[in-house]
């Protein structure tokens, strides 16, 4: 680290000392290394071969999550569903997936239409 760094910390009132900038330093570079190095999420591993919703096998899939992640931190709260659940994904065609997005708020999305099954059983996303 360059001396004018831990100069800057220690001028600055940031932190008291070098040695706890290296601490800083070493907790973040310990935390990257292990979110980059880390197996990849679970939905990876069961990609499907064409969209769960219109079945077309041609096109690129996107993964859409079936209780959107911005409704993460709310769900388990509110007893809508299990923590393990949250990361649950259904591989959909580009214009699938901005369809379903459209038809409901992420709420919605997460109460009620949280499976391919139950996304299915609407009348506009069959037609």
């Amino acid at each position: 680290m360059p001396p004018s760094v831990t100069d800057s910390t220690e001028a600055y009132g940031l932190l008291p000392s070098s040695t706890d900038l290296q601490n800083l330093v070493s907790s973040v570079v310990t935390e990257y290394v292990a979110t980059a190095t880390a197996a990849p999420p679970i939905w990876t591993n069961i990609r499907a071969s064409a969209c769960e919703i219109c079945d077309r096998d041609w096109v690129p899939l996107t993964y859409h999550h079936l209780i959107p992640k911005q409704i993460h931190g709310k769900a388990p709260k509110r007893h809508w569903h299990d923590e393990w659940r949250l990361n649950g994904v259904a591989w959909l065609f580009r214009a699938c997936h901005s369809f379903v997005n459209r038809i409901a708020s992420d709420e919605e999305l997460a109460k009620d239409l949280w499976t391919v099954d139950l996304l299915m059983e609407r009348e506009n996303v069959r037609a």
